[in-house]
């Protein structure tokens, strides 16, 4: 097969050295499983002592001891189907533990859930504008966390009966945005200043389609981190989203007067919270990308205490949450597989053509010896692929671009 013929994306050195940095920060959790495992010992067994007195043994925590085994392993062992004329390696699996807190799996999952979902928001964008909006709350201490991040994710959920009509403020028409759906998501960043939690939520709001908000009023929120240049003016959503948000989290009743005179009933915060609802302007796919990227970021979890703290917090909680015509769809679901399973007529032409010249190899090789693999003189490299990583390759094209790449692959494959 020649060179020409694999043109289609590959999984890179540089995918597996992001893999490979994930792994080491991999090591910092699963030192943290192992060690609440022996903070938290379970009872064993009982024993006969010599003086025939029941003893009884403890051991860590198995369940965390499993834990942090499976993240330590995540991402070290790949199978693939090799194919060695056409010096191709076809990725089949790889070993994964889908933990939470690992950094490769939260990566990973982020990436398949873009590719499950997106599709989805696609068919509103004709009749509907989507946007993006971050709601805030001011930072907490570590012993706050878990009780702020319920009531946020509780006050969500009322919110969103303003908007679908279930809840009505006298003299003010939710109806006018045309509420149609929304999706949020949960992310906690950790202060490098004071060590304080910022939980904050990630959304898109399915609106109507045309509605014009200018970015024109200014408050404390527009200037800059130092406090002087105006950083920002906003729209007229973004100051309903404040005001609401920061009266239902302060659990003050919503009214058109306190809405509008917000700083007569909270004067401790006078604009409200820190909230943005920004216009996707046709990019949404990137802003779903980044609002469902992920519940921390990799240093935020680079101390002890901060990894405990977390844990407790996010024991037991959905990340995610669907609302409106979304709600059919659980995007806390996504395939476990990463897309290694799906369906997809391009990549089984390629592999048809692959097959039709030569039998594949099972082959299992660590991560490590990936790495280490190099360019030998007259010596083709093999290039790595998976189902995955073609299917990323469309995602981002319109379905005619789509039809206009399949076709121009499909002759060069058959």
């Amino acid at each position: 097969m020649e060179e020409k013929e694999l043109n289609l994306n590959e999984i890179t050195r540089d995918d597996f050295l992001s893999y490979s940095r994930r792994c080491r920060y991999n090591g910092f959790v699963a030192d943290n499983y192992e060690d609440m495992a022996k903070e938290n010992p379970v009872p064993l067994y009982f024993a006969e002592t010599e003086k025939l007195n029941r003893e009884l043994k403890y051991e860590p925590d198995p369940s965390l001891m499993a834990r942090a085994k499976k993240v330590r392993e995540c991402g070290r062992s790949w199978l693939f189907d090799a194919y060695p004329n056409a010096r191709v390696k076809n990725l089949i699996k790889v070993n994964r533990c889908t933990d939470r807190f690992c950094f490769n799996c939260q990566a990973l999952a982020a990436d398949q859930r873009f590719v499950q979902y997106s599709p989805i928001l696609d068919k509103y964008t004709a009749t509907n504008d989507i946007y993006h909006v971050v709601l805030t709350v001011p930072n907490v201490s570590a012993s706050r966390l878990a009780d702020t991040i319920t009531l946020m994710l509780d006050r969500f959920s009322y919110m969103i009966r303003y908007f679908d009509g279930r809840k009505r403020v006298r003299n003010l028409d939710f109806g006018r945005y045309g509420y149609v759906a929304a999706v949020r998501s949960l992310e906690i960043t950790v202060s490098k200043r004071n060590g304080s939690y910022h939980p904050h939520l990630h959304s898109m709001f399915i609106l109507k389609k045309g509605l014009d908000f200018p970015n024109v009023y200014w408050n404390r929120f527009s200037v800059d981190k130092n406090g002087r240049n105006a950083d920002r003016l906003f729209s007229e959503l973004d100051l309903l989203f404040q005001r609401l948000w920061c009266l239902l989290i302060m659990r003050k009743e919503v009214t058109k007067r306190n809405i509008e005179h917000i700083e007569e009933v909270l004067p401790q915060y006078p604009d409200g919270f820190s909230c943005i609802a920004d216009l996707s302007n046709g990019a949404y796919h990137e802003i779903f990308k980044y609002a469902i990227k992920g519940t921390y970021k990799e240093e935020t979890l680079f101390t002890k205490d901060a990894f405990r703290t977390m844990y407790g917090a996010l024991f037991g909680r959905r990340v995610y949450e669907s609302y409106g015509e979304l709600r059919r769809y659980d995007f806390n679901n996504y395939d476990k597989d990463f897309g290694l399973s799906s369906p997809d007529e391009l990549f089984e032409l390629f592999i048809a053509r692959l097959q039709s010249e030569e039998l594949p190899v099972r082959v299992e090789e660590q991560l490590s010896e990936i790495l280490q693999l190099k360019y030998t003189d007259g010596i083709k490299q093999f290039k790595y692929v998976s189902r995955a990583s073609v299917v990323r390759r469309f995602r981002d094209l319109t379905e005619e671009e789509k039809r206009e790449k399949l076709e121009s692959l499909r002759k060069i494959l058959q």
